[in-house]
């Protein structure tokens, strides 16, 4: 007989421990790049004005708040009970496909057979 992994409950559906691992990683990168752009931010606001490099500090600012935004977006995304789960067949959608992009709402299939 195989060996079956442990099940989990997550949201309301079963998964499998791995999968939960997986999805914790997830979260747990996101996490960390929102503390991060969260510092940096704060750093380059409390630096001293200079106008030599007063441009390139406002680009950079701008830089660090757009990619704070997206985080913080990503992980709104994954605050949802039914974050890894496809919104139209409720199937998994691949690990993988969510490291790359973890606000995806479907999986490969339903993807291709709804019209964006």
């Amino acid at each position: 007989m195989g060996h079956r992994a442990p099940r989990l409950l997550w949201g309301a559906e079963l998964i499998t421990a791995s999968r939960s691992t997986e999805l914790d990683a997830i979260l747990a990168r996101f996490e960390e790049q929102y503390e991060a752009h969260t510092e940096r931010l704060g750093r380059l606001l409390s630096r001293r004005p200079d106008r030599r490099t007063a441009g390139h500090d406002m680009a950079e600012i701008r830089s660090c708040r757009r990619a704070l935004a997206e985080t913080a977006r990503i992980l709104q995304c994954m605050a949802d009970r039914d974050f890894g789960r496809c919104i139209h067949c409720a199937g998994d959608i691949p690990i993988e496909r969510l490291r790359r992009t973890p606000e995806l709402r479907c999986c490969p299939s339903c993807a291709q057979a709804v019209p964006a």
